[in-house]
């Protein structure tokens, strides 16, 4: 067994360790923010991002914000999240809704098309820092992983990757799924007893490994 990496503590959270067994597996504890990205309608549930707000996540946590009907990104040009259009700016599709990506997406579609990325309402996810994808042997994106907490278990996909300092993020699907409050604007745990396990190398059902 071999440590990957230490993520810095943040508020009143001790520092998380992640390691990788002698089998590959990588298994960590932390607690769950709640990310929408890569929820664009997709699958009939609510888009996270949308004009006036409306969408499950507020814009200005995806980076964007919005002035006179057209939306813009915090930082110009940052697009982390957000699905630009060829001026530069959030793209605005059919019903106003935001797209936003998942650092996985479908090689088959174009990075415009909405359904590319793994909609976070729809489809338990979860989300790991760089460094787990920089350190370990097998490719993580489209991995299988698994959320447990509680006594409930989801089986989930790796679909989107965190900052270096930041751990413990769940899509809204699998949040729901271990029973955590799912809401991106208010939900989530600071229990930082979740464990999160994945399997870099072995496909997730329904997906095929994407090296970053």
């Amino acid at each position: 067994m071999r440590l990957i990496a230490k993520i810095p503590p943040r508020k009143n959270e001790p520092e998380c360790e992640i390691w990788e067994d002698d089998d590959l597996r990588v298994f960590y504890t932390a607690d769950a923010d709640i990310d929408a990205d890569g929820a664009n309608g997709q699958n009939g549930a609510l888009a996270a991002y949308m004009i006036g707000d409306q969408g499950s996540d507020y814009l200005e946590n995806g980076g964007m914000y919005e002035k006179n009907g057209k939306v813009y990104c915090t930082e110009q040009g940052n697009d982390d999240i957000a699905i630009l259009d060829d001026d530069g700016h959030p793209r605005i599709y059919a019903g106003g809704i935001v797209g936003c990506k998942t650092s996985y997406r479908d090689p088959a579609k174009s990075e415009s098309d909405l359904s590319a990325y793994v909609d976070a309402a729809t489809v338990p996810y979860i989300v790991v820092p760089k460094q787990v994808v920089r350190n370990t042997q097998g490719i993580v994106l489209g991995c299988l992983a698994r959320a447990s907490y509680k006594g409930k278990s989801v089986d989930c996909v790796v679909a989107d990757t965190s900052s270096e300092k930041k751990v413990g993020e769940l899509s809204i699907a699998a949040a729901e799924a271990l029973g955590i409050k799912s809401s991106p604007r208010n939900g989530g745990t600071d229990d930082p007893n979740i464990l999160y396990e994945l399997w870099p190398g072995i496909a997730a059902p329904d997906f095929v490994l994407i090296k970053s």
